[in-house]
């Protein structure tokens, strides 16, 4: 163990080392951003889809007052007409 940590160190100091380093960590931060923005892609989608399917499903229903008349219309019945 001590000598893959001493094989390590020594090899942190060789430019081709720490050029692959860099160059992995800046992949790596480089995929990380592009699944971050994927990910986000396809959660606006979804959330996209969603909110058209509620705002549609509430506008199909019509309110029942507005279905009725706006005045009740009663019809008089003369005093003379008995009912039986």
């Amino acid at each position: 163990m001590s000598q893959f940590s001493a094989l390590l160190l020594v090899s942190l100091y060789s430019y081709h080392v720490r050029e692959l380093l860099v160059c992995w960590l800046f992949f790596t931060a480089l995929f990380a951003a592009l699944a971050f923005l994927v990910l986000t892609g396809a959660l606006a989608r979804y959330a996209g889809k969603y909110a058209i399917h509620w705002v549609s499903a509430t506008a199909r229903v019509a309110p029942v007052v507005g279905l009725g008349p706006d005045e009740t219309c009663l019809k008089t019945v003369p005093d003379s007409i008995t009912l039986k």
